[in-house]
């Protein structure tokens, strides 16, 4: 289960989530469960189909002002999705909110073991004091629940401390795969090819330093550098930047894309730049170090160790 998964509003969202549940199939029988409110929805509607080795549920429910029903159908959507799986060892879960009671509750019904692994990056002190009242009471009840709670890199493992003062946590980082994410047999000392990765949410990944940045780069000599930033998310605002910047074109906006097209793309590339403000892990930082691309980066997620002379 998570509170991020892939479905037919957003078809990027948590889909590290479902790459996971896809390579713990090498060892393991995988069934995913997640439910979705939908405005276009009038009834309760079930997708259930089985790819890669994982069995996916997939319930959409109506979308509803009054509180009372959308608490009706998400209840409900869940109960249908809890049906559709027989025999559970293991819940393992990802992302407490929203969807934190929703484990709880799927814990009780399978009566089996809760392990929750956490990627979020709201646990940050500026996000979380301003936690709503509902938002601390899921994570509160949820952490009387869990099992084992696991943080994607001790950099997240440290902010989440003062959310979870008295819960033994463990750091499981993320995964990378290797079978794609591997380097080319020449590498090119002529950094002028630069290549981003990242959903471009302001919040986190700061495009505009990332585009700022790259904008002095190209006026202070060096006119024909390139940089292609890959999105699963819309990028018209940040093209109209490069634009004003008069770095239009210099940069390339691409995206959506899998993860083939991306490791090809890293390997056609001279360098890997991050400008995240915040990184709870950094797939794409692991993900480039693969392919044997230098990167220049922020001191975030597993890139916040790095010495900063080499």
């Amino acid at each position: 289960m998570s509170s991020w998964f892939p479905n037919r509003l957003d078809a990027f969202v948590g889909n590290f989530v479902q790459r996971f549940a896809q390579l713990l199939t090498a060892e393991y029988q995988v069934s995913v469960i997640h439910t979705m409110g939908d405005a276009t929805c009038s009834r309760i509607e079930k997708v259930i189909d089985e790819s890669e080795g994982v069995f996916t549920v997939r319930i959409y429910h109506p979308i509803s002002k009054n509180k009372f029903m959308h608490w009706y159908w998400q209840r409900k959507a869940l109960s249908i999705a809890l049906d559709e799986v027989e025999e559970v060892d293991l819940l393992f879960a990802h992302v407490i909110l929203n969807r934190g009671l929703q484990f709880v509750r799927a814990k009780r019904y399978y009566h089996c073991p809760l392990i929750v692994m956490e990627h979020a990056s709201y646990y940050r002190k500026e996000i979380s004091q301003k936690f709503s009242r509902l938002q601390r009471s899921i994570i509160k009840r949820t952490s009387l629940h869990i099992n084992e709670l696991l943080a994607c890199s001790a950099f997240l493992q440290e902010d989440m401390k003062a959310i979870f003062p008295t819960t033994k946590s463990t750091v499981l980082p993320n995964f990378v795969d290797t079978e794609l994410f591997f380097p080319n047999d020449f590498k090119s000392d002529n950094y002028r090819r630069f290549i981003h990765v990242s959903t471009l949410d302001e919040s986190v990944k700061d495009p505009e330093t990332l585009l700022n940045g790259f904008a002095l780069a190209v006026k202070a000599g060096n006119p024909d550098v390139q940089l292609t930033v890959i999105s699963d998310q819309p990028s018209e605002k940040w093209q109209e930047m490069a634009t004003l910047l008069g770095i239009a074109n210099n940069v390339t906006f691409a995206g959506p894309m899998n993860w083939n097209e991306i490791a090809e793309q890293m390997r056609g590339h001279d360098a890997f730049l991050l400008t995240s403000s915040y990184e709870t892990f950094s797939i794409v930082l692991a993900e480039a170090w693969l392919t044997g691309l230098p990167t220049i980066t922020t001191p975030v997620g597993i890139g916040k160790d790095l010495d900063p002379s080499l």
